[in-house]
């Protein structure tokens, strides 16, 4: 893997007020939104196969693993193809892998399958994350700019909560049958693509050639190293949690409210990822600089006691803590990355974005590889004191990161972290 650094940044392009604009913003946010809706429906169904198909913590561990992979892959070797083929291609790229992964969900009948489904989920949200993303900041309303960071940031937590919630309500209560549930979302992942044919498109195709897109590097504005590392830590560690709940919400749900259930494993799940969705907008519109280290301590206060309240099985404690927890890791995402983009050309934005999510994507995956591989027989105590070891060395290295940025910044640092920062 080569990582490239930019020297100087890019010009910015003239002519941002390109036609239909406004539906091509919202079109960018609705694919984004719909391929994370898409991803969070086997979040509720783990429940479901975890007692048909008697899976082990290690499977439903190495499913979370499957599906990071997945993004993983994508971020390091695709993620700058919309610099090539433009925005819209990649975009229905993204589609149509989430609907081949739902299809293969409705006709599930042993793990090996999930992973796969797990796997080409991640394919799409990896693609979305970089050209779905890319395509929200290039068309964010003119004089709003953080509308495009935040629903950047927030987007994908918009899109897990909603899934979350409605597949979590129709599996409980037996609406649809599972088969119905998986072709909604591969239509609900065609309507957006019908919606992005009526789209304009954002960046010239051959922007970059296309055997300098598909080479494997890291593209960070070399004036944004250290700003990138305040980001990515915050993004990894907070992520961290996310991933846990993605695997174990079920597990979790029969600790603390002694049964489980795909409501249940919904409702868990659902405690972290809404307060994350919403107070991920919210931050968008404050100085990043401020929010960051506030945000960050309140992670690692509300963290530890998310997992104190599954040891003592208390479940208030357990809603308010982890509510307290999603919000902190929202409003950390959406600092952080306003902070990464502050100055960032509309060539920049892909290969920073990318770099960025695909820092948290393999960061995040980690406990959960360490779970279903060199942990499997562990029990649910000991991999809460993992995660709370986790949780503190995220806090240990933002904060030490922004201490060292503002005792010398530089002038993209100052820009954001000085006296004077408008970030």
């Amino acid at each position: 893997m080569r990582i490239q650094i930019f020297h100087q940044p890019l010009a910015r392009p003239e002519g941002n007020e390109l036609p239909r604009r406004a539906l091509t913003f919202l079109t960018a946010a609705l694919c984004l939104i719909s391929c994370f809706v898409n991803s969070s429906a086997p979040i509720p169904m783990m429940a479901v196969w975890a007692h048909d198909l008697h899976l082990t913590n290690a499977d439903i561990a190495m499913t979370v693993v499957a599906y990071f992979a997945g993004c993983v892959a994508t971020l390091l070797f695709f993620a700058r193809l919309s610099n090539f083929f433009g925005r819209k291609p990649v975009v229905f790229l993204s589609l149509a892998l989430g609907a081949v992964s739902s299809f293969l969900f409705a006709h599930a009948q042993d793990v090996g399958t999930i992973e796969l489904g797990r796997f080409l989920q991640g394919l799409s949200c990896g693609f979305a994350s970089s050209a779905s993303m890319s395509w929200v900041v290039d068309t964010a309303p003119p004089g709003r700019a953080w509308l495009g960071t935040a629903l950047t940031s927030s987007g994908p937590n918009i899109g897990l909560s909603l899934g979350t919630l409605l597949s979590g309500i129709i599996i409980s209560r037996q609406l649809v049958s599972n088969v119905h549930l998986f072709e909604a979302a591969i239509a609900l992942l065609g309507c957006c693509a019908v919606l992005v044919v009526f789209c304009t498109e954002t960046i010239r195709m051959g922007t970059e050639p296309l055997g300098q897109v598909l080479i494997p590097k890291i593209a960070i504005p070399r004036r944004l190293l250290r700003i990138f590392f305040i980001s990515a830590a915050g993004f990894i560690g907070t992520w961290g949690m996310g991933s846990f709940f993605q695997g174990f919400a079920a597990r979790v749900s029969s600790l603390v409210f002694g049964e489980s259930s795909a409501f249940l494993a919904a409702a868990a799940y659902l405690c972290l990822i809404l307060p994350n969705a919403a107070a991920g907008l919210l931050a968008g519109r404050f100085r990043a600089s401020l929010v960051a280290p506030a945000v960050i301590t309140l992670f690692l206060v509300s963290g530890c006691t998310v997992f104190a309240a599954m040891h003592y099985e208390s479940a208030w404690l357990f809603i308010v803590a982890v509510a307290l927890c999603g919000a902190a890791g929202g409003s950390y995402c959406s600092a952080g990355l306003k902070l990464l983009l502050a100055d960032a050309t509309l060539k920049e934005r892909a290969g920073s974005i990318s770099a960025l999510y695909f820092s948290a994507y393999v960061g995040s995956a980690a406990p959960n590889f360490v779970v279903g591989t060199l942990a499997s027989g562990a029990d649910m105590d000991a991999i809460s004191w993992g995660y709370i070891a986790w949780i503190a060395a995220t806090w240990v290295l933002v904060m030490g990161a922004i201490a060292l940025v503002r005792r010398r910044p530089s002038p993209a640092e100052a820009l954001r972290f000085g006296p004077g920062a408008s970030v």
